[in-house]
C-alpha cells in the first residue's frame, strides 16, 4: 500500500478583533498524520505546528460562525507553503515526503539496537 496523509487543524482557534471585525482567526495548529499498513502492521508518522495567519487583508473576511475546517485548513496549508517560499520551514509536500521517508525507515530500519555481550539479560526476557 501507499502512505496515506491526513491534514487537519485543531478546532481551538486563536482569534482577535481587528479592523472592525470580531473573532478574526490569526493562529492555528495544523496536524499531519500519515500511515501505511503492510500486512497486519501499521506504520505511522505525525507532525504538528502552530502558525500565524496573515490577517493584513480582511476584504474576504468569513464570520467565525461560518468557518469550515476545510477553509481554515486551506489557510494553514497556504501559510505553510508561503512561509517555505520565504525560507521559513518546508512546503506541505516536503512534510509529506518526510513522513514517507520516516515510514520507510520504520519498515526497514537502517540501524538496530543490540544488547552488549557482557550484559546480563533479565530472566523474564530469556
Amino acid at each position: 500500500m501507499a502512505v496515506t496523509h491526513t491534514w487537519s487543524v485543531d478546532p481551538n482557534l486563536k482569534t482577535k478583533s481587528q479592523d472592525g471585525h470580531d473573532d478574526v482567526v490569526y493562529s492555528v495548529v495544523w496536524r499531519l498524520n500519515s500511515e501505511e499498513t503492510v500486512g497486519e502492521k501499521t506504520y505511522r508518522a505525525s507532525s504538528w505546528a502552530q502558525i500565524s495567519l496573515d490577517t493584513s487583508d480582511l476584504s474576504n473576511f468569513t464570520a467565525f460562525a461560518d468557518l469550515t475546517e476545510a477553509e481554515v485548513l486551506a489557510w494553514a496549508k497556504a501559510t505553510v507553503d508561503a512561509n517555505a517560499t520565504e525560507g521559513e520551514g518546508v512546503p506541505c509536500e516536503e512534510w509529506e515526503a518526510g513522513h514517507e521517508r520516516n515510514i520507510a525507515k520504520q519498515k526497514n530500519p537502517p540501524t538496530q539496537t543490540q544488547t552488549a555481550p557482557w550484559a546480563v539479560v533479565p530472566e523474564e526476557e530469556v
